[in-house]
């Protein structure tokens, strides 16, 4: 009897303990919820005094800091705080008020917290740095960024790409000349999101990207070629059409579509017959913009010994060249057969639509 009644209150006395931890807990949670809100609350303050400044001198604007916010600014949390919502306002400002933020990030020092986080052995550190400093376009640090595009870390290299196009647009792309690690498709993208914010111009390079012994740099320049429309380097990517990376030869195939001229369907069928499964679907797909009713008999030949989806495409490209090309299909050997009888039914059902 007395075991249990010493089982009991000790089991009470942990229960208690723990309903006390747990009160302590959500009191603590509780604390730091509420400033947390003071002091977005003041950042937000600072934020829009920027934005909305009547100043018209930014080089000589001095923003007024009270002593609170100098004394919470020794506070590595409050400057985390402020920093983001300052990024977040730089990211969706330009013009003046993008100045005006640049301004006050400068006159608060967090430049300098930047560069020690930029000059830290952390790369998560490093990376942030970076890119903090590309947001806030702080030129005057260009030629450290760019010594980061080659870095043997993913991401303190990817950030210093992004980072060196918002700083100095097309010319940060000079990396690429440099580069000797793989450029991703991830990477990829955000690149040419980054530089379609820019005026387009006809910014040199490309030609000697193509020639790169970095596969990456090479498909990336075909992208850049197949997004500003480069007409003037065709000569070039149909050179790309004998690299010998599958990949490389794809990305070509996808940028002659946008920069075709008069013989491209030609060479393209020519190259057809000698291309992997992937890239022979990737030319007919793109015949469908630049095919004409001379093509239609040589594409027809192909559905004799491909795969269903290869024949798919066929028929698609051949429909969308010309009516007469269903006609012409329907005269096959294996049209009543399936599975081209089928595709052919489907196509046409496409195309009723």
């Amino acid at each position: 009897m007395i075991y249990f009644e010493t089982a009991a209150l000790s089991l009470f006395g942990i229960a208690f303990l723990l309903m006390g931890f747990m009160l302590i807990y959500i009191k603590i949670v509780k604390n730091r919820r509420s400033k947390y809100q003071k002091w977005k609350n003041i950042a937000d303050l600072l934020v829009s005094e920027a934005i909305f400044s009547e100043d018209t001198d930014v080089d000589h604007v001095v923003f007024p800091i009270n002593h609170r916010t100098e004394i919470l600014l020794k506070n590595a949390r409050f400057r985390k705080v402020l920093t983001k919502e300052l990024l977040l306002a730089k990211k969706n400002m330009s013009g003046s008020a993008g100045l005006f933020l640049q301004k006050l990030y400068l006159q608060l020092n967090l430049d300098h917290y930047a560069l020690q986080n930029f000059f830290s052995h952390k790369w998560h550190l490093k990376a942030k740095a970076i890119q903090d400093i590309g947001i806030m376009n702080l030129k005057a640090h260009l030629s450290k960024i760019y010594k980061q595009t080659n870095n043997k870390n993913e991401l303190v290299r990817m950030e210093a790409q992004i980072a060196v196009i918002k700083l100095i647009g097309f010319d940060g792309l000079r990396f690429l000349d440099v580069v000797s690690y793989q450029i991703n498709d991830w990477q990829q993208i955000k690149l040419l999101s980054e530089l379609s914010y820019l005026p387009a111009n006809n910014f040199n390079g490309i030609d000697n990207w193509l020639l790169s012994k970095n596969d990456s740099v090479v498909i990336f320049a075909l992208k850049l070629i197949k997004s500003f429309h480069r007409f003037e380097l065709y000569k070039e990517v149909e050179a790309c059409l004998l690299h010998s990376s599958v990949n490389v030869r794809y990305q070509a195939i996808l940028a002659l579509e946008k920069i075709y001229n008069e013989t491209t369907s030609e060479m393209l069928l020519k190259q057809y017959t000698i291309e992997v499964v992937k890239n022979q679907i990737a030319i007919v797909k793109t015949l469908q913009q630049m095919g004409s009713e001379e093509d239609i008999p040589l594409l027809i030949s192909f559905l004799r010994n491909e795969t269903p989806e290869q024949k798919r495409s066929i028929v698609r490209t051949i429909a969308n060249i010309s009516e007469k090309g269903l006609l012409q299909l329907r005269l096959h050997p294996e049209a009543d057969i399936a599975p081209l009888s089928l595709i052919i039914k489907q196509i046409e059902g496409e195309l009723s639509v």
